[in-house]
């Protein structure tokens, strides 16, 4: 494929054709402010979840562990249905609907005080984040030029983790208040966050353009078992899905380690969570544009090389001496933040080039179902690898960097992308 695919093809009465970079760069503060709006929501509810569902009903705690997995489980059946969706009425649409199944769950959060109520919430916030950010692949291409893509796909990292950050803070302040309307506020908060996204990219509005030549404008959507079929998708599908893996030790695995394994103070994890953020806020950019010029499945490789680096750090920790433990583990979140910083820009824009013009929704939701599957699957599987032994996780962890290295590297032999 030519790397137009998303930003010069879309399908006819969707999101409008794709047109020269200066009618790109017109929408794209409205796509900012929606990312800083939604990071700022999710930023308030999602460090405290389960705590939320503690204070707020009497769902004992392991049954609102269970409900969550129950639902995020089942929240992958329909992303399917998502591409086709994204084809027929191009990302713009479908995101407007996605944030506001986002909205409802939350609102539905508030009155969820059974298990079965709690997964039904669960399975729909499940459902509109998946496919909020499946649609995410396409507005970032109707944003930017193919030359300019990982740039913004690096921006759209940077915007979204901003937003955590300020929503964190504001968050940890409203539940410091030791108050309990504090915890139905961040529920409220993160439904009325996705109701303004929702309006905003409903009112968002590119300039007109004309319009390809038809030929050139559409390809005719593929079947999934066409779409499953496509070598290149298989590569970066595996790759995502290990590496997601990987990136998934700060939110499941760090803490754990830190307080269980090192002896530390369970704030720190809390404080390495923070330096990653900040990091990623301050340099994402800058880290992307360094690595503008070189090939994109060897700048994965390199992610998952410092990913490596960091694991093999944090596993020496467990035999260090106490003084070295505060900076080791400093150092080990740096390298991972600057491998997070690598993977995520270069994977996405990698999906978007390999994905066929004007019907690339079955692609972003194939790519995506590796981003759900893997947050899915990490805290059950690193927790329990943890159980059986400190060298389990981090020894796996390797096995899955260098797995993923030597796979994405097959996009350099496979067939120029359609």
């Amino acid at each position: 494929m030519t790397s137009e695919a998303v930003a010069g093809t879309q399908p006819p009465g969707a999101d409008g054709p794709a047109g020269p970079p200066t009618a790109e760069r017109a929408g794209r503060g409205p796509l900012l402010v929606t990312l800083v709006a939604d990071g700022i929501g999710s930023g308030m509810f999602l460090p405290f979840a389960v705590v939320y569902f503690q204070h707020t009903t009497t769902i004992p705690l392991a049954t609102i562990g269970f409900a969550l997995t129950t639902a995020g489980l089942l929240s992958l059946t329909p992303l399917p249905l998502v591409g086709p969706l994204i084809d027929r009425f191009g990302p713009r649409a479908v995101a407007v609907v996605a944030n506001l199944v986002c909205a409802l769950a939350f609102a539905g959060y508030l009155v969820a005080d059974s298990p079965w109520l709690l997964v039904v919430a669960a399975f729909l916030a499940g459902v509109g984040q998946g496919t909020g950010w499946t649609t995410m692949l396409g507005l970032v291409g109707l944003v930017s030029t193919p030359e300019e893509r990982g740039h913004w796909f690096a921006v759209q990292s940077a915007t979204r983790n901003m937003g955590y950050g300020l929503g964190g803070i504001a968050g940890a302040v409203a539940v410091g208040t030791g108050a309990h309307w504090a915890y139905p506020l961040l529920a409220v908060v993160n439904a009325v966050s996705y109701l303004v996204v929702a309006v905003l990219l409903l009112r968002w509005r590119l300039p007109a353009r004309p319009r390809p030549a038809a030929s050139a404008q559409q390809s005719p959507p593929g079947r999934y078992g066409t779409v499953l079929r496509d070598r290149s998708l298989q590569v970066v599908w595996s790759t995502n899905l290990l590496l997601v893996l990987c990136m998934s030790v700060l939110s499941v695995l760090l803490t754990v380690y830190v307080v269980e394994v090192l002896g530390l103070p369970a704030w720190l994890g809390g404080a390495l969570f923070s330096l990653n953020t900040a990091l990623v806020v301050l340099t994402q950019t800058t880290v992307t544009r360094w690595v503008a010029d070189v090939p994109r499945p060897r700048v994965v490789q390199v992610a998952a090389l410092l990913w490596a680096v960091s694991f093999v750090i944090l596993w020496s920790l467990s035999a260090a001496p106490r003084w070295l433990l505060l900076p080791g583990a400093v150092v080990a979140v740096t390298v991972y933040t600057v491998a997070e910083m690598l993977h995520a820009p270069s994977i996405s824009t990698l999906a978007t080039e390999i994905a066929p013009p004007g019907s690339p929704g079955r692609h972003f939701a194939v790519f995506q179902l590796s981003w759900s599957l893997g947050t899915t699957l990490a805290p059950a599987l690193l927790i329990w690898l943890l159980s059986r032994g400190t060298q389990w996780p981090w020894s796996v962890l390797l096995v899955m960097c260098a797995v993923a290295a030597v796979t994405v590297g097959r996009l350099r032999r496979l067939p120029v992308p359609r």
